[in-house]
């Protein structure tokens, strides 16, 4: 919410409810004014609701002429690390479009062009993606890291952990953001994160854990 706006823990205040409110109010056959407040879990006050959707509009409005301003120029150097930064932390490519005020199309390109790993809807633990060729190695140092499409996320190799029969080379890694564990992967499920060195990004950047909750997963 805009800053003019206290917002109480309860209260829906989030742009998305606040928006399907107006649309609400604005459709051919509108809610009342008591019921936006109940959507919103917000206290019957026709003023307050008042301020709230005006300042959503205004809100709406200064993203429209950002996103304006923005569209055909290039992403700066600031805001193409940014948008890796930002990626690889987990936020959705929705999420980075809406704070740098560019198109969705625009950021994924952004990403593709300095070869990050795509998040799938469809994979996950048990079934992950697989890594593009060109992304493959069998070969990773300690301290290195790479894109995991198991976690779907960024892993720090640890060390190699064996060389298995079927599985070729298998390595124990430490895997960041919301997993917060210990982990083993072969190397068919790692991609190489080489830009990592180009954009000199470092590790810390992008990591939202530390190793002090620890979580052993036998794989």
């Amino acid at each position: 919410m805009a800053r003019g706006i206290k917002k109480r823990d309860y209260e829906k205040l989030d742009d998305s409810t606040i928006g399907r409110v107006v649309e609400l109010l604005a459709s051919e056959k509108p809610i009342s004014k008591k019921e936006a407040c109940e959507i919103l879990n917000i206290s019957y006050n026709t003023s307050r609701l008042g301020r709230i959707i005006a300042e959503y509009n205004d809100k709406i409005s200064y993203r429209a002429e950002r996103k304006r301003k923005n569209r055909g120029k290039s992403f700066s150097d600031f805001e193409v690390k940014d948008v890796i930064l930002s990626y690889l932390k987990g936020e959705s490519i929705s999420e980075i479009a809406s704070s740098l005020y560019r198109t969705t199309d625009g950021v994924k390109q952004v990403l593709l062009r300095n070869n990050i790993f795509i998040r799938s809807k469809k994979g996950d633990y048990a079934h992950p993606d697989l890594i593009p060729d060109e992304n493959l190695s069998e070969e990773y140092n300690p301290g290195e890291f790479a894109w995991s499409a198991r976690y779907n996320c960024v892993v720090e190799i640890l060390k190699l952990a064996q060389l298995h029969k079927e599985h070729g080379n298998v390595y124990k890694i430490w895997v960041y953001g919301k997993h917060n564990e210990f982990g083993s992967q072969p190397w068919y499920e790692l991609g190489k994160l080489d830009f990592l060195k180009t954009l000199n990004i470092a590790g810390t950047e992008f990591s939202t854990t530390n190793r002090l909750s620890i979580i052993e997963r036998i794989d």
